[in-house]
């Protein structure tokens, strides 16, 4: 994905923060069906799998086609930008108009190339062509939620219960056990980058989003820019001072960033948002490999030879020679002398003149300089 947002208000209200526990219910549920494309959530999934018994996999299976392909959503039912709790979100969810949570799975249903179709309820069931597309779509890809979808055109209020009740058990089974913890890391991810905000202002606090998203100051704007597909169109997106910049940490977002554009209409007036769903950073520094210590490192590679373990252990006995080390090894002085300075160089060995002769000793410390790197990179 290649993104262009552009920001003319560098002030820091311009941005809001959300944690909604429905959705991230729905990412993960994206994740365990998507888990090669997520590979810090395997152990996670493996879990998940664990805690859910036969009927409740029967029906994430049946709800599979709106998962696995990108997270599904209800930004009209759970609105970006706000901290909700789970009973309240159940709760909008059950209640809300239907044609809020119907017309998001028609959309998963006739999306095509990655752009989703968004039509009205009503246009749909009146339109056999698109159920007939529709239809052809779930059954080509996922067949297994056919049965979803033809209850949704049949009774989409049953439809919603039927959803809503999967939800609600997968939630139980499968992220109330951790959510205290999940949500402890969310709330921290806001408030650390809202103090960014406000004491340094709004670049600083959109820096480390994702790390291939950069943010460049231009003036009074500011441009986040993606160093990702560049022979690719970029979304663009332009944000003045009466519109709003949602950002929602997420845990089941690595290695992804969605990024999602809405037109409403307020009190007689268009209202643009912008919102960008991100792994919290706690998941990109796991994201992160380690690097071992230099020193650990050529200590290793030094000592990663057959003939310098050789020498090693020979030195380890008494200091010797670099003739007598030729001799007892069995190559020339030369080859031998190559392999000493290698050991010299990492720290090894040190070389001692005697009349015509150099004497190599194994150098003070090494080995506890070796174990104490070892202990601290492995624990």
């Amino acid at each position: 994905m290649n993104i262009r947002i552009r920001l003319t208000s560098a002030d820091p209200g311009l941005v809001a923060f959300g944690c909604s526990p429905g959705h991230e219910a729905l990412r993960s549920l994206h994740v365990l069906g998507s888990v090669k494309r997520h590979p810090l959530h395997i152990s996670w999934t493996l879990k998940a799998r664990e805690r859910m018994n036969a009927d409740l996999r029967d029906e994430a299976d049946k709800f599979a086609f709106w998962c696995h392909g990108r997270p599904l959503g209800f930004p009209r039912i759970w609105r970006p930008g706000e901290v909700s709790t789970w009973p309240d979100e159940l709760a909008a969810l059950r209640d809300a108009p239907v044609e809020h949570y119907a017309e998001e799975l028609l959309a998963g249903a006739l999306e095509r190339n990655g752009r989703a179709s968004r039509v009205r309820l009503d246009e749909f069931l009146a339109d056999p062509a698109l159920r007939e597309g529709a239809m052809n779509a779930v059954q080509a890809r996922h067949p297994a939620s056919l049965p979803v979808l033809r209850e949704l055109i049949d009774d989409p209020e049953r439809s919603r219960g039927r959803f809503a009740g999967f939800l609600s058990a997968y939630w139980d089974a499968c992220l109330a056990p951790e959510w205290p913890s999940l949500e402890r890391y969310l709330l921290a991810d806001i408030a650390r980058r809202n103090g960014v905000g406000h004491r340094h202002g709004l670049a600083p606090m959109l820096d480390g989003l994702a790390p291939h998203l950069r943010v460049i100051q231009e003036g009074d704007e500011l441009l986040i820019a993606s160093a990702r597909s560049r022979a690719a169109a970029p979304m663009e997106f332009t944000l003045g001072r009466q519109d709003r910049f949602l950002l929602t940490p997420s845990h089941f977002a690595w290695p992804l960033v969605a990024v999602t554009g809405h037109h409403d209409r307020e009190a007689g007036r268009e209202r643009r948002s912008v919102h960008v769903t991100y792994a919290l950073d706690a998941m990109q520094r796991k994201a992160h490999p380690p690097v071992p210590p230099d020193d650990l490192l050529q200590l290793l590679r030094a000592a990663a030879h057959p003939t310098r373990l050789q020498m090693l252990q020979l030195l380890a006995a008494y200091p010797r020679s670099t003739r007598e080390l030729a001799g007892l090894i069995g190559l020339t002085e030369a080859a031998i002398s190559k392999h000493l300075k290698l050991l010299a160089e990492a720290g090894w060995a040190n070389p001692e003149r005697h009349s015509y002769y150099v004497y190599y000793r194994l150098a003070p410390g090494t080995h506890d300089r070796l174990t104490d790197a070892l202990e601290e990179l492995l624990g």
